[in-house]
């Protein structure tokens, strides 16, 4: 049912504005002073209209007032109801509905989680605004990070990169949430080169066939919600808009190639 939901919401963005000109922006807020919900706690979405001449109150959109029935899946309905909007800001939100809200035209990010309505808002128009202005990006401090492969055996993975290519396992993690294990691998004594990173599924039981394994390549950058709407401005999809990490403090979003391949953008946290 999800995914009907989403193939009839295509359409309507269809009739969205330009982004660099005015944005219909949803946002997860208690009282309307903060960006402050979790998509999946939020039951009342905020919409405000932003453009030149500032930010405009819309409406106030209940997920009760909006589902078709009892039995419609609650994020099927937030992602129809809010489908005219270009953005949507909250405090927290996972991979998975960043994902599906992409794929009808609503940038979902938490990056301004914490921030006040009002602020967070123009601070959204302004920097759409200037990347559609400029596209220029500078490169001059990016660096490869790491290349991810999916693996059906971890341990058998780990051993083969550490005993017979002498690499250092630099880091473990075990995903009980997302059902996966993941390792980091590489040369030297820390991450300061490239890396491979080692991802299990928990559930995947066959092989996988080397197109399938690829995930994706890492790149670390500076400056990514500016370098994200240079992109976007430029066609570029963004699956995962910037969004800061539960397990740590830096930024991450992904882009997709001209093939399709995925390359995921780093911010490291400020030293």
């Amino acid at each position: 049912m999800l995914d009907e939901v989403l193939e009839k919401t295509i359409d309507a963005t269809a009739a969205k504005t330009d982004a660099g000109l005015r944005l219909r922006v949803a946002v997860a807020t208690r009282d309307g002073e903060k960006v402050d919900l979790h998509l999946g706690h939020a039951e009342v979405f905020s919409v405000y209209d932003v453009d030149e001449n500032g930010v405009r109150p819309v409406a106030a959109r209940a997920i009760a007032e909006h589902a078709l029935d009892e039995e419609e899946d609650t994020r099927a309905t937030i992602y129809r109801m809010i489908a005219d909007c270009q953005a949507l800001l909250v405090a927290k939100v996972g991979a998975a509905p960043q994902e599906a809200l992409s794929k009808i035209g609503i940038e979902a990010t938490n990056f301004y989680a914490g921030k006040g309505v009002d602020e967070a808002l123009r601070e959204l128009f302004e920097a759409k605004k200037a990347a559609a202005a400029d596209t220029s990006i500078d490169a001059s401090e990016f660096a490869l990070l790491h290349t991810m492969l999916r693996v059906t055996d971890l341990d058998r993975s780990i051993a083969f990169y550490t005993e017979k290519l002498g690499m250092t396992l630099l880091e473990r993690r075990e995903h009980k949430k997302n059902q996966f294990s993941q390792a980091y691998l590489g040369y030297g004594a820390g991450f300061n080169g490239m890396t491979i990173e080692l991802v299990q599924n928990w559930q995947r039981e066959e092989p996988y066939v080397a197109g399938d394994a690829f995930g994706h390549i890492a790149i670390r950058v500076k400056n990514i919600a500016r370098l994200c709407d240079s992109l976007a401005a430029q066609g570029v999809q963004t699956p995962r808009p910037p969004r800061a990490q539960r397990h740590g403090e830096s930024i991450v979003a992904f882009i997709v190639d001209p093939d399709g391949y995925r390359i995921e953008l780093v911010q490291a946290p400020a030293p």
